[in-house]
């Protein structure tokens, strides 16, 4: 999901599945969060009167690793944005790689069934991630700051959550080619066997973060 801040802190939020913007207005209801709109749509066809802008800010996490056309897509989102408004992206990278201490070579076959399969989902060339910067400088906007974060988590809980992330992926991998249903089994059983293995921390993703300005003049 993209979400955009306006005047008055006014939030916006947009994304394509219908499914994930209901279960998200759930959340807002829940919360009683008056200044929060969302909306079910393809950010690349909406225009800024649309959902109510132009913005101040917008925000983007595991966001443009979906889009096909990374340069499309943030100059679509500059235009949602006022001249000299900010674009913050957070996105995942393929390198350098998430690791473990100690070093664990399954999560390399781990992490790269994850991109593989986000790759061919999205239609995303290889390496565009890698290369948002210069894909942000075609769009017309101005690179602030590049920077990268990852974080750490608690041996049993992070290797759970990956062997059950391969699990909800295992049927999308198969169909696709990217692996059989014995690899995804065997990926599965050494990543719960890693729990046991005296490791002492494993990562989330490497994160790419980029903060961009739209010029005053574009």
């Amino acid at each position: 999901m993209a979400e955009m801040v306006g005047p008055a802190g006014r939030v916006v939020g947009v994304d394509v599945s219908e499914p994930a913007v209901q279960r998200a207005r759930s959340v807002v209801a829940a919360l009683e969060l008056g200044n929060v709109e969302l909306f079910a749509g393809d950010i690349n066809e909406l225009g800024a009167a649309a959902v109510g802008g132009p913005f101040d800010l917008a925000y983007t996490r595991l966001f443009l690793m979906h889009q096909p056309d990374p340069v499309r897509t943030l100059r679509q989102i500059a235009g949602l944005l006022r001249p000299g408004g900010w674009l913050v992206a957070q996105e995942a990278l393929r390198s350098p790689p998430p690791r473990s201490h100690r070093h664990l070579d399954v999560l390399g076959a781990y992490w790269d069934l994850l991109y593989e399969l986000l790759e061919r989902a999205g239609g995303v060339p290889r390496g565009a991630i890698d290369g948002l910067a210069g894909s942000a400088r075609a769009a017309g906007l101005e690179v602030v700051a590049v920077d990268g974060s990852f974080a750490t988590m608690d041996p049993e809980l992070g290797f759970d959550l990956h062997a059950a992330t391969v699990l909800a992926a295992r049927e999308r991998a198969v169909a696709s080619g990217i692996a059989s249903g014995q690899q995804i089994d065997d990926l599965v059983s050494d990543l719960r066997a890693a729990k046991g293995g005296g490791y002492e921390w494993v990562s989330g993703p490497f994160f790419l973060d980029l903060t961009l300005l739209k010029p005053v003049a574009l």
